[in-house]
């Protein structure tokens, strides 16, 4: 598949070259960020065992499990009732032998008496999802023994009394059925008669990963996900009139389409225009899937976190493709799913033509990394959600609004997909690349749209309470205040993101984040490796940056302090957060003047700093700062010379 084997194969010059690099110029450096900074217990104990280093690529003994999903699911619209068969061969990489076995139930969200970071009411609470059998290693498990099968919160923790061996797999068979949410959608669910979206809905085993061991933390609403790269075969058998899309491959077009629309599939692979594949004709001339009770549809992907599926009546679904990598001519397929009153999106189609054209050649600069994309409208007015190759959206009803909210969630292949971060963790570690890239295009097209603006303003306004918490802080912690999980997982690491490329410049910064990619693609990096990342492609300690943006209770808020007649400003970091300065002065004889310096004129570390100027004539008005840069008290950001 094209997200391992063409992507690493063009990437692997660079990387080799600049593991070297690493290791012969930054060999008596590597120590150094250790102690200017916290490093956790946790790594620590992965750098003794040699799975994490301080160089920014992966330890010797770097390790990480994988498994193959096989699902067979049927659904009852009527009763909104998934009933379920599963296969996993789980591959045990790890050197431990394991135990037991841990399973994420997601929808147990709506077990009775569970924990929730907010209320989700009464009306979809469940018993959780019935599992029906579980067998390990062909031995039949007995759920009904609480000493070696325990739920805890959306856990299945099962003891495995023979262990599991390294480098050995283990065959696991669930038969389960779950409800699916009707009311209260928690990313997935029924939105309508028409229109449904399942996400989180298999028993998946957890994450063992070299950090953690076994990852326990729960779903409770507010954080996301942490999954392993999996192969899944999927089959998804629904009552005839309905049309399944998911993250994957269809393998049987022919088997649940109508002809005329295969032959359209067909077409829409080989052309860049935007094909409708099904529309409102169609369907009134009942010329859109086969004529019988029940269609199933399968699917195929590979070496991805998770797999997503929606399903509707009277969906109109557009198709199209998009060059991702003009030297060996590799294509995206787009498809877009929505219904007929949802606004902007028979636009979808290009806005996501553009979307990954632009990301894959621009920022970050990488092809994009799967085969094809989904963006399926879920009829709400707003809010989006993202899985491998899948988008769950809502339709703004504005248009630049729509178009940042496709390339927000399909940014998501990238982070946290193709890079396998943990989002329950460091939800910022996706979530602050997601909203930073769509304020570069979006307000490039809709010049009134003003998206980093907005999030400039929302950061100001919000930065230095209470509830500003740096990004490092475990997202998981955050759940019970979503202004928090917020501010320090989307708003702040956003800005952090853009004024350490303000600090760097292009071509530094751009290489550092090419360098991080191709290192980590399709594996579990934590923050520490970026910062490493980072520091060994800029050749500096860039602790004075790190720090403050994440790591401490710093805010954005510069000062002028002095300002002297022989052409001394004193500015001071009032706040603690590197940031730009931006001085606009304005001199008694009418003549204007601006000073711009980026962030890394803190590099030094220090409270203040001083800037010279010249001018032909006394000053008379200075100001600082500006809309694009954040600062949380403007009151002394200007200074008046009556008396010259």
């Amino acid at each position: 598949m094209y997200f391992y084997a063409e992507f690493m194969r063009i990437t692997m010059v660079k990387f080799l070259t600049f593991i070297v690099l690493s290791c012969l110029v930054f060999s008596l450096k590597v120590d150094a960020q250790s102690e200017s900074r916290f490093v956790s217990r946790t790594f620590q104990q992965a750098i003794e065992k040699q799975t994490r280093t301080f160089k920014g690529v992966p330890g010797p003994n770097y390790w990480q499990n994988s498994a193959n999903y096989r699902i067979d699911a049927s659904i009852d619209p009527k009763t909104a009732t998934l009933s379920g068969s599963e296969t996993i061969d789980y591959v045990n990489n790890s050197p431990d032998t394991l135990d037991q076995l841990v399973f994420n139930l997601y929808q147990d969200i709506f077990r009775k008496g569970n924990s929730r970071d907010w209320d989700l009411g009464s009306e979809d609470i469940t018993n959780g999802i019935l599992i029906k059998q579980l067998i390990i290693n062909n031995l039949d498990v007995d759920l009904k023994n609480e000493t070696l099968n325990k739920r805890q919160g959306t856990k299945l923790i099962s003891k495995v009394e023979s262990g599991i061996l390294p480098q050995s797999t283990t065959r696991i068979k669930f038969i389960w059925e779950m409800k699916i949410p009707e009311k209260r959608q928690a990313r997935m669910g029924k939105y309508n008669d028409s229109t449904w979206f399942v996400a989180y809905w298999y028993p998946q085993v957890a994450v063992y990963d070299d950090m953690d061991g076994w990852d326990m933390i729960n779903y409770q609403g507010s954080v996301e996900f942490y999954n392993d790269f999996n192969d899944y075969q999927v089959s998804v058998s629904m009552p005839g009139d309905f049309v399944v899309w998911a993250g994957g491959e269809l393998l049987n077009p022919s088997e649940v389409f109508d002809k005329q629309i295969v032959e359209r599939i067909n077409l829409s692979n080989k052309s860049f225009d935007i094909h409708p594949i099904v529309t409102k004709d169609d369907y009134a001339k009942n010329r859109v899937t086969k004529h019988q009770k029940t269609n199933t549809w399968k699917f195929n992907s590979t070496s991805v976190p998770d797999f997503t599926f929606g399903f509707g009546l009277g969906k109109l679904w557009d198709r199209t493709i998009v060059r991702v990598d003009s030297v060996h001519a590799k294509d995206v397929i787009i498809n877009t799913v929505y219904s007929e009153n949802d606004k902007f999106f028979n636009k979808v189609s290009g806005f996501a033509q553009t979307s990954i054209r632009y990301m894959s050649f621009v920022f970050p600069g990488m092809p994009f990394p799967y085969p094809q994309v989904t963006v399926f409208c879920n009829g709400r007015i707003n809010g989006g959600m993202e899985s491998p190759m899948m988008a769950n959206d809502g339709a703004p009803a504005d248009e630049a609004a729509t178009f940042g909210l496709t390339l927000h969630e399909i940014s998501h292949n990238y982070f946290p997909f193709f890079m396998g971060t943990n989002e329950k963790k460091y939800a910022f570690m996706d979530e602050g690349w997601a909203s930073l890239f769509p304020t570069k295009l979006t307000d490039s097209l809709y010049l009134n749209h003003l998206s980093f603006k907005q999030i400039v303003k929302k950061y100001e306004d919000q930065s230095g309470f209470e509830f500003d918490t740096p990004p490092m802080v475990l997202s998981n912690l955050l759940g019970a205040n979503y202004a928090s999980l917020r501010l320090a997982s989307y708003i702040r690491p956003s800005m952090a993101y853009h004024f350490l490329q303000n600090a760097l410049g292009d071509e530094i910064f751009m290489n550092g984040l090419h360098n991080y990619m191709q290192m980590w693609a399709g594996k579990h990096p934590t923050p520490i490796d970026f910062f490493t990342t980072m520091e060994l492609t800029a050749d500096q300690d860039l602790n004075w940056f790190i720090t403050p943006w994440f790591y401490s209770f710093a805010y954005p808020d510069l000062a002028i302090r002095k300002v002297t007649k022989d052409g001394i400003i004193v500015i001071e970091n009032v706040g603690g957060l590197p940031l730009p300065i931006e001085l606009n002065l304005t001199f008694t004889n009418g003549s204007k003047q601006k000073i711009v310096r980026n962030a890394s004129i803190w590099s030094a570390d220090e409270k203040s700093v001083i800037i010279e100027y010249k001018g032909d004539a006394p000053l008379m008005k200075i100001t600082l700062g500006s809309d694009l840069i954040p600062d949380s008290n403007k009151k002394s950001n200007k200074m008046l010379f009556i008396d010259n």
